[in-house]
């Protein structure tokens, strides 16, 4: 199995399986209050800007909101488990995971490739497979990802976020004073917030063909 089949084979069991995480594990109180940090809550009622916000609220509802110190994966990890190896190993690397803003060095259409840098952590040369954004994406642009770490490769999740190459400086900034205003004391939901939010006002729209 090739790099780009086991990607695609991992990417369409992790599919079924945050529908089963979803399903199981994921309370509808934490879903209201991880609502309520993104500012997409308005009293009991959802209120959703464009159609990627449903995935952005799941996604951060499923990785980075905790109830009892542990998010709905962890959860499901731990009282319902996996079927087979493949999923203990999505299970993994969704525990994992992690934000960030990163910016696209180069690209491997031929490989489904991009390298990125992690400007947060200042980190250089990882490799991310990524069949849409390997298509869409140009050298300089910024994006904010979850990065889900395999053995053999990075894929990302769902939701993202993209940015002008020529805001890097500014969104460094920005990140920093919005954090603090974030009413948490976790460090992946201050960052998830405030990028949502820059999204929101600096954001480009990244067309998947």
């Amino acid at each position: 199995m090739t790099i780009i089949e086991k990607y695609k084979t991992y990417r369409n069991i992790a599919k079924e399986l945050n529908h089963k995480i979803m399903n199981t594990c994921l309370d509808q109180d934490v879903l209201k209050k991880s609502a309520r940090l993104l500012g997409i809550a308005r009293g009991e009622i959802l209120v959703f800007e464009s159609e990627n916000d449903t995935s952005v609220l799941m996604d951060f509802a499923l990785y980075d909101y905790r109830a009892n110190k542990q998010n709905a994966i962890e959860i499901y990890r731990e009282k319902i488990g996996w079927q087979n190896e493949i999923e203990k190993e999505i299970l993994d690397a969704y525990i994992s995971s992690y934000t960030s803003l990163f910016k696209v060095i180069s690209i491997s259409e031929a490989e489904n490739s991009l390298i990125l840098s992690d400007l947060l952590n200042k980190k250089d040369n990882i490799k991310l497979i990524d069949i849409a954004l390997s298509i869409t994406a140009v050298p300089g642009l910024l994006v904010f990802i979850r990065l889900i770490p395999f053995k053999d490769f990075n894929m990302a999740a769902g939701s993202s976020f993209a940015f002008p190459s020529n805001s890097e400086n500014y969104l460094l900034r920005r990140y920093k004073i919005l954090s603090r205003k974030v009413k948490s004391g976790s460090d992946s939901i201050k960052r998830f917030v405030s990028f949502y939010k820059l999204s929101k006002t600096q954001g480009i729209e990244v067309r998947y063909l």
